[in-house]
């Protein structure tokens, strides 16, 4: 791949100040790229080679291939994104955890419903940038969507139920240790607790 200039600086200094020229390379191409498909951010792609994002830009305006790579490492960006999404929920987190962004950024941790937000956004955005070939046939967007908000909701609702019946288990072993003491003798956690715990249903012979 040949090369082409680019204006840059060590500092990243505003346009106005003076700039010295550089050469695009194969090497800064792809990282770059590389990691504008870890981070879909313009402009520390851009700092990490070293060059001003307006540079990029104009690397991508006056020449086509660039500009097709670029489009496909956004693609993979959010495939990125929704993979970490899928993990999020799989990994027993809730909505209210933040999602990791899973690389060396300065970006750190993003909003879980943001970025849900942004991934039902961008299945709808007409001519939105798709990795080549064709791959694998999976459930429909709906679907995937509707699956991930139950999971989270059903994970949202143990925690809670979980939360309530040990809050209900400290207060009445408080209480029958409080009643024990003054009836002549404690009641022991361990009896107390099992007392209150949810008990199975069992079925019996003849029902």
């Amino acid at each position: 791949m040949g090369t082409r200039r680019a204006y840059t600086d060590a500092a990243h200094a505003p346009f106005d100040q003076k700039r010295k020229w550089v050469r695009w390379t194969k090497t800064m191409r792809e990282t770059f790229l590389d990691h504008l498909a870890a981070t879909c951010n313009v402009r520390e792609s851009a700092a990490v080679i070293g060059v001003i994002p307006g540079s990029v830009y104009t690397l991508r305006r006056r020449e086509p291939a660039f500009a097709a790579a670029w489009e496909e490492a956004l693609a993979l960006g959010y495939q990125m994104l929704e993979t970490r999404v899928v993990g999020h929920v799989l990994a027993g987190r809730t909505r209210h955890d933040p999602l990791g962004c899973g690389v060396d950024s300065a970006l750190g941790p993003i909003d879980f419903e943001s970025a849900l937000r942004l991934l039902m956004a961008h299945r709808n955005v007409p001519g939105k940038p798709r990795t080549h070939g064709r791959g694998p046939q999976f459930a429909a967007p709906d679907e995937t969507d509707a699956l991930l908000l139950k999971r989270l909701k059903a994970i949202e609702t143990r925690r809670a139920r979980d939360a309530e019946w040990a809050a209900q288990v400290d207060a009445k072993t408080a209480g029958l240790l409080t009643h024990g003491a003054g009836a002549g003798g404690p009641v022991p956690v361990r009896d107390a607790a099992t007392e209150h715990a949810p008990q199975a249903e069992v079925a019996h012979d003849g029902e």
